[in-house]
């Protein structure tokens, strides 16, 4: 860490402007058990939680919004830990708001789930990185229930072809053109929404 860099970070500790951590340690505190996968963060990512600290606050805001997913029991487990400290680091990261909304229904899934670790939390965190906003507004109008090989998506002039593109290659889609020699790189793929396309799109919220 360079030195100017070092100044930015002490300064933010030493200055009090705690506002949106102090309150989050007060819901924290209200939620028996939260305190275990709270404090973890705090040491496995310190400043980033400060210089971040209204996306921390709205990531404890979402536990204390959803009591039936987070109960006692989903809270005490380490594997619900290890993943609330994984996703919030990628929450703060995250700069696209729309980004944000959809991996917090991502986490839901997570801490909903019977079995944490067969959850594709880290798979879905990397597809939702890749992916444009662009990408994800086109994925939202596909149909996910047809599966027929002559499904080609309408794109007049050619305006979300390469976003189509970008979800063959994150295995959203499947290339169904088959070598259609009528269809050229810059016209729309024929195509169809791969099995965990239709479960990633589930979590993408409109």
């Amino acid at each position: 860490m360079k030195d100017e860099d070092k100044i930015v970070v002490e300064g933010t500790f030493e200055t009090g402007v705690d506002t949106a951590i102090a309150i989050a340690d007060e819901i924290v505190s209200k939620i028996p058990l939260l305190n275990l996968a709270w404090g973890l963060s705090k040491v496995v990512l310190g400043a980033g939680l400060k210089l971040r600290q209204k996306r921390a606050l709205e990531w404890v805001e979402m536990v204390r919004d959803n009591p039936d997913v987070f109960t006692e029991d989903v809270l005490r487990s380490e594997a619900f830990q290890d993943g609330f400290v994984y996703a919030l680091e990628h929450f703060l990261r995250e700069r696209s708001e729309a980004k944000r909304k959809a991996f917090k229904k991502i986490f839901l899934g997570f801490a909903s789930s019977e079995d944490k670790d067969a959850f594709p939390l880290e798979k879905y965190t990397s597809t939702l990185a890749q992916l444009t906003a662009g990408d994800i507004s086109v994925l939202r109008t596909l149909d996910g229930d047809r599966k027929d090989p002559n499904y080609q998506v309408e794109d007049p002039g050619g305006a979300f072809t390469q976003n189509l593109y970008s979800l063959i290659s994150a295995g959203i889609l499947h290339d169904r053109t088959n070598g259609r020699v009528y269809v050229t790189d810059k016209e729309a793929p024929f195509i169809s929404v791969s099995d965990y396309g239709r479960e990633f799109k589930a979590y993408l919220v409109s």
